[in-house]
């Protein structure tokens, strides 16, 4: 769905605010009575692209997102441009460090996380991108886990759409990168959320406007959740998937409790447990989440049986699809297929959703 965006100057080249807390696709929304509006009716998967970084041969596509078009993009292959479909690849045990845009059915990587130049000179190296999510000026947000192996290396990077790195938070309160959602400019306030797998909490990142005209932003960070529930582990199991709707509620997907958690006012909010809009049931450790663009319901992709669920916000299910024939192996989560999630509609007006599969190294489609 093409979403309507206010250009508001707040960070100079770092970020711009926007109208909507929704995907940005193609097409446009139509009735919650079109057929093809839910999960239910989406019948066809396909391949829709290889995730592996042509280059080093990195795999494990965990983050997934589609870049805005309301900046303008330069033309140059290797950056991103608005519209991009950029997925990002996680690698073995967190070592994975670049990102694709897909074009044309092949991935063209975009950035790279090693020895990345920074916007005030000098570079810097991480790894392990779980999520991802675009401010309107196609700036990438970023949340990094780092190598799983070597302890909590993790952050949060603010990335230009050419790959020059405006920011690079390590605050103890998002260094376990595990979820980034951006809150739609709610009221005029700024801000990303991440999760903090090592804990399991959620962390709000407020972008200030700068203190002169045309000077850079300043951040302030909170801790906006108590731990909602988390299972350490080789990568750790716990709050992922973060979606913040136009009502400034931001939605939690936790692995680790089976839980969809709703929190309200989340753009200003202190800290708060929210409350659970739905437990168990069809979910079975929930991972990446994204907003249905037709009619708002949560789309959820369950890692240990590769299904989709489809879910409102008020917590009564409307459908599952499994997406991987593969079986999970309950206790070492072997085949697990699934984490990230992008939800748009076609020119027709049907529901599209876009989902990494860690299975076969790929973006796939499931649509009408």
């Amino acid at each position: 769905m093409r979403h309507s965006f206010a250009i508001i100057t707040l960070a100079g080249a770092v970020l711009v605010s926007a109208g909507c807390g929704g995907g940005v696709g193609g097409g446009q929304a139509i009735s919650p009575t079109n057929t093809n509006a839910t999960i239910a009716n989406l019948k066809h998967i396909s391949t829709f692209s290889s995730s592996v970084d042509p280059a080093n041969g990195d795999t494990n596509p965990y983050a997934i997102a589609f870049a805005p078009t309301t900046f303008t993009g330069d033309g140059v292959q290797s950056h991103v441009q608005p519209g991009d479909l950029v997925v990002g690849n996680f690698g073995a045990t967190g070592q994975g460090t670049t990102f694709q845009a897909i074009r044309n059915g092949t991935p063209v990587r975009v950035y790279s996380e090693t020895n990345a130049p920074t916007a005030g000179g000098g570079t810097v190296s991480t790894a392990g991108p779980v999520a991802l999510a675009f401010a309107p000026n196609g700036n990438l947000w970023i949340a990094n886990l780092g190598p799983t192996s070597n302890g909590v290396s993790g952050n949060v990077q603010i990335v230009k759409p050419s790959g020059t790195v405006a920011k690079t938070f390590t605050d103890p309160k998002v260094i376990g990168g595990w979820g980034q959602a951006f809150n739609g400019g709610y009221g005029g306030k700024a801000a990303f959320f991440t999760v903090n797998i090592t804990n399991g909490t959620v962390a709000r990142i407020n972008i200030l406007p700068p203190a002169v005209p045309g000077g850079p932003p300043s951040f302030t960070i909170d801790q906006i959740t108590p731990n909602l529930g988390f299972t350490a582990g080789n990568p750790p199991v716990g709050p992922q998937g973060l979606v913040h709707t136009a009502d400034d509620t931001l939605y939690v997907a936790d692995g680790s409790t089976n839980t969809i958690f709703a929190i309200p006012n989340s753009t200003t909010t202190s800290q708060t447990a929210g409350h659970p809009i739905y437990s168990n049931g069809a979910l079975k450790q929930p991972a990446g989440i994204a907003l249905n663009p037709i009619n708002g319901d949560l789309i959820v992709a369950n890692q240990l049986n590769n299904n989709l669920v489809e879910i409102t916000t008020n917590g009564t299910l409307v459908a599952t699809t499994t997406v991987d024939p593969a079986v999970v192996n309950p206790v070492t989560g072997a085949n697990a297929a699934l984490f990230g999630l992008a939800a748009v509609t076609d020119p027709n007006g049907n529901l599209n959703v876009y989902f990494t599969n860690d299975n076969t190294n790929t973006v796939n489609l499931l649509a009408p």
